[in-house]
């Protein structure tokens, strides 16, 4: 019998010590044993590197200066020589038959780039959804799709005396059309970064979601749905619910939707094949990013910015109402904007 692969286990933390050993420690309790662990530190200014002293050889832990996680990423996939790759945010943790789960499909899907699963939340009060792959990424209910709405094959597979539905297929398409794949759960085989490449360290924000992009260009994606991670909220952390409107917050909102934008821009109609044989959903996808991230300039406060998205909108969907109409708006006194749309959350949304 061949060995099991090796997974390189990619840690990126930054600030996080108080976390970060119970998410060491939920790789080390893994059912799958062969797993390198890598921890990198991105300049962190807490008690990083003490609270990872007693994990001893049982991890690598390298530092380095705060260039952000797709950098701190791309260290520790460098770093590492596993046959697959996984991430792990160093506020979460995995749950124990994540790997081996993953790597078993992966061995006998080759054709697979990489696989993801749904994933659980918690609080410091514990686990309060079990299953929150779609409260997470919304688009599913939005658009109203279910997987097998996304995916060409349905698959029903053994595992610890139970059975997992699983759903492969070319995503591309999807994943362009919003956030799709919760990108801290994927297993993927080191040999696609030849093809894909590895994290854009060009962005701080999103970045994540850009190299998912890539990944389905070229390659099918698997599906587990079964929660194999746990995703924390926490007081620190940027994606808490009803998080307050802040200009700072907001920027980062735009910032990233601004890579969603690009991503679609260079990835599918910066293919000239593909654009051409998509031309009509792909113009609408980048006027509804643009009428999206001109709101938010509209919120922000910077009705120039968001009349500039709006005409930019325009440009790439002219019968298109959602751009005309919130440039319309975006003359009209706040007042005004709220009598005729509601409430500020719908003038902020434009859609």
């Amino acid at each position: 019998m061949s060995k099991a692969p090796c997974v390189s286990v990619i840690i990126p933390t930054y600030n996080r010590a108080d976390f970060l050993p119970a998410a060491i420690r939920s790789v080390l309790a893994q059912t799958y044993k062969n797993v390198e662990i890598i921890v990198v530190d991105d300049g962190s200014t807490d008690d990083t590197g003490k609270v990872v002293i007693p994990f001893g050889d049982r991890i690598k832990y390298i530092r380095t200066a705060n260039m952000g996680p797709a950098h701190a990423r791309n260290v520790g996939m460098k770093a590492g020589g596993g046959k697959y790759i996984a991430f792990l945010d160093s506020d979460d943790a995995y749950l124990p038959e994540k790997l081996d789960m993953q790597v078993s499909l992966m061995e006998s899907e080759p054709e697979v780039g990489m696989v993801f699963t749904d994933l659980s939340a918690a609080t410091e009060a514990g686990v309060w959804q079990e299953r929150h792959l779609r409260s997470y990424h919304r688009l599913y209910d939005r658009k109203g799709w279910s997987y097998d709405d996304i995916y060409q094959v349905k698959k029903r597979l053994p595992f610890s005396g139970g059975v997992v539905e699983c759903y492969i297929g070319d995503i591309f398409r999807h994943v362009l059309m919003d956030p799709l794949v919760p990108s801290f759960t994927i297993l993927f085989p080191r040999e696609i970064l030849e093809k894909v490449g590895y994290q854009n360290e060009a962005y701080r924000l999103a970045e994540d979601y850009e190299f998912i992009v890539r990944v389905c260009k070229r390659f099918k994606a698997a599906f587990l749905d079964i929660p194999t991670y746990v995703y924390r909220y926490h007081a620190g952390q940027v994606s808490v619910p009803g998080q307050p409107k802040t200009k700072d917050n907001l920027l980062k909102v735009i910032r990233i939707h601004e890579v969603f934008l690009q991503a679609v821009l260079d990835w599918g109609c910066g293919d000239a094949e593909y654009y051409s044989r998509n031309r009509g959903w792909l113009n609408a996808r980048i006027a509804e990013l643009y009428q999206c991230i001109g709101g938010f300039w509209m919120e922000y406060g910077d009705a120039g910015k968001g009349r500039e998205c709006f005409k930019k909108g325009l440009s790439f969907d002219p019968h298109g109402k959602g751009n005309r109409k919130s440039l319309y708006l975006s003359f009209l006194p706040s007042s005004l904007r709220r009598v005729y749309t509601g409430t500020s959350r719908r003038i902020r949304r434009w859609t």
